[in-house]
């Protein structure tokens, strides 16, 4: 075996960890033949990464400048009921703010919006090691929304890690949520979306069988950060991206039929996430435990979106965040891996969007007629 090809299997067997399918991107192309890849058509199609737009940067207490992006709604809504509102979307681990593409397109010039991209992820700054923890990511929202949200009513949206953040700033800013009045000039936050997250410890079993996920945690830091000492070859792999892992990366990713321009997108984001960022957020998902900022967010309109399939944050933490929260919404997705906002992006749009007509009073839209290809 080569040295590059054992490179390769080396990130593949990383692929196992939680933010393996990002490292899975390290595999060698010669691994596997090209025929396993299928051509991305026109009717496939999709203007991913188009839709960015200007936002200020935000700069933290210790120096990391995140990338934030807003959208402004359309002028001619102004006065409607629910135009006051401002959504704001946090994305998951080892993703970028472009994860939200779809539900961006579905509310684009309604809602005024808020993107931004979390720490060492997508074009913000590179965190320290030591403060890649979801206690600084809560840290981060509240500043962003000091900074950007303004006075007026929010909703936050989070997708797994985002939806972690949420939870995270529920516990260290209570006051925030509900409150009839701005508190520190933000607020009040109106209600919560969370979309494939979890409230509990991520490394205590792992979704693959017969592996511990705390021994596996233990294996694949190391593992990523290993391969990061030999960056060259490293970087020539993870941006060419193997057939294998665009095949992994669906099965893991896509357990129901979707266009291949799907699958090429969240490869995308996934190959832009360097080694040692995934081997530095690794060990923040452990000893999670956000009971008490459910109890927080329960007092709100409340949306939660699980998968039956997802292997990144299994199906039981989704079945613990019902439990803890017997007010919200919830819509369950079968069959649906990790990234339901872009398997199911119709369902989970109208889902959020029956959360903003929940919380603002906005007269809720009729389902979309369309589906993509194989739902």
């Amino acid at each position: 075996m080569s040295r590059r090809e054992g490179i390769g299997l080396a990130a593949g067997v990383a692929a196992l960890a939680l933010g393996g399918v990002a490292a899975g991107f390290k595999l060698e192309r010669e691994v596997v033949g090209k025929k396993l890849r299928p051509a991305i058509t026109g009717a496939d199609a999709e203007p991913f990464f188009a839709l960015r737009s200007d936002g200020p940067e935000v700069e933290t207490l210790d120096g990391v400048k995140l990338h934030v992006e807003v959208d402004e709604p359309d002028p001619d809504r102004d006065g409607e009921p629910g135009s006051e509102v401002t959504l704001v979307f946090l994305h998951g681990y080892a993703l970028s703010l472009d994860c939200w593409h779809f539900q961006r397109r579905a509310l684009r010039g309604k809602y005024r919006m808020i993107f931004y991209d979390h720490r060492s992820h997508g074009r913000s700054g590179r965190s320290s090691a030591n403060l890649s923890r979801i206690s600084q990511l809560g840290a981060d929202l509240a500043q962003v929304l000091r900074e950007v949200a303004g006075s007026g009513p929010i909703i936050l949206i989070g997708h797994s890690m985002g939806g972690m953040t949420v939870m995270e700033l529920a516990r260290q800013h209570p006051e925030w949520f509900g409150s009839s009045d701005p508190t520190d000039g933000v607020g009040p936050i109106i209600g919560v979306g969370l979309v494939c997250t979890a409230s509990d410890d991520l490394l205590d079993r792992h979704p693959v069988r017969g592996l511990p996920g705390r021994m596996l945690a233990r294996a694949a830091v190391p593992a990523m950060a290993a391969l990061n000492r030999i960056p060259t070859v490293v970087e020539h792999t993870r941006q060419a991206g193997s057939d294998l892992t665009w095949l992994l990366t669906g099965l893991m990713t896509f357990p129901s039929p979707v266009p291949p321009a799907y699958v090429k997108f969240v490869g995308e984001m996934l190959s832009q996430t360097p080694l040692d960022v995934i081997a530095d957020f690794y060990p923040a998902f452990a000893d999670l435990d956000e009971s008490e900022a459910l109890r927080v967010i329960n007092e709100l309109p409340t949306a939660v979106v699980g998968a039956r399939q997802d292997l990144v944050t299994p199906f039981r933490h989704t079945e613990l965040l019902i439990e803890q929260l017997p007010n919200a919404d919830v819509m369950i997705l079968d069959p649906c891996g990790h990234m339901a906002m872009i398997e199911y992006h119709d369902r989970v749009s109208h889902a959020l969007e029956k959360l903003i007509s929940r919380a603002a009073g906005v007269r809720p839209p009729s389902p979309s007629a369309a589906r993509r290809p194989g739902v």
